[in-house]
């Protein structure tokens, strides 16, 4: 609607007769007035059947991009679960075999210290074992000993009053099962030269001269006694004969395969055998 045209419609009402100079004044004034510049308002485009099934095809198109985006972030979270579920399943393995194998090495520990200590209690028991049969053994020595000295003492004592008797009783033939032999080496040679041939020299007396003595022989071996039984004549030489016969060692007289003393005739001279 034009300003002429709103001039006329209000010019023909009354009372406003009087408004339509300065309406006027201000009409033809805003006739030169700069008019802004309005942008060119868009057409819009008629829309058609293809840009709507475009428009929906975009919209599912997206529709079905956000909803496989959700199903990809879905399974990414499953993935990611199942990784931690299959880490933690893991760690717990881990853990119990680690604490599997901490009860083995106790287990072993234990049964060490348990081998250990048996054989300990074994060595300990051998020791007193090896300790009471050494005592035991030492104990039968000691009464062995005791029983062998005791033996010894009596036959000793046995052979001291046997050869007492003997000798109180004088040179007899006493039986045994084993004779006293002369032990003959050179002591007894030795023994007969020093004591007789000196005396035969002083005494010019033959070298075949001899005399009968009887020797009392210990179980030792040793002359205990003598007593001449045939004087060879002559006194020095008969002392001579007791003297070497003296240092004569026998093996002693065997009865009940005990040494005895017994009573041995010999006849010393410097040529005997």
């Amino acid at each position: 609607m034009t300003t002429e045209s709103t001039l006329r419609r209000v010019s023909g009402r009354p009372g406003t007769r009087a408004l339509l100079a300065p309406l006027a004044v201000l009409a033809f004034a805003s006739c030169f007035l700069p008019r802004p510049m309005r942008p060119p308002e868009a057409t819009p485009e008629p829309v058609t059947g293809a840009v709507v099934r475009d428009s929906a095809a975009v919209g599912a198109a997206g529709r079905d991009s956000i909803a496989e985006a959700q199903r990809e972030a879905a399974r990414q979270d499953s993935i990611a679960r199942a990784q931690q579920e299959t880490a933690r399943q893991d760690s717990l393995a881990r853990a119990q075999r680690e604490a599997a194998r901490q009860d083995s090495l106790a287990r072993a520990l234990q049964e060490a210290a348990r081998q250990d200590s048996i054989a300990r209690a074994e060595q300990a028991a051998a020791a007193r074992r090896d300790s009471l049969e050494a005592a035991r053994r030492d104990s039968l020595v000691a009464a062995a000993r005791r029983d062998s000295l005791a033996s010894i003492e009596v036959a000793r004592a046995a052979d001291r009053a046997e050869l007492a008797e003997l000798r109180e009783s004088g040179p007899a033939y006493v039986p045994s099962e084993e004779a006293a032999r002369l032990v003959w080496d050179t002591d007894a040679e030795a023994a007969l030269a020093t004591t007789l041939l000196p005396v035969i020299r002083a005494e010019g007396l033959d070298a075949d001269i001899a005399a009968s003595i009887w020797l009392l022989v210990r179980a030792d071996g040793r002359v205990e006694a003598t007593a001449i039984q045939t004087t060879s004549g002559d006194q020095a030489f008969d002392q001579a004969a007791v003297r070497a016969a003296r240092q004569f060692l026998f093996a002693p007289a065997l009865r009940d395969r005990r040494a005895v003393p017994v009573w041995v005739l010999r006849e010393v001279s410097l040529l005997m055998r």
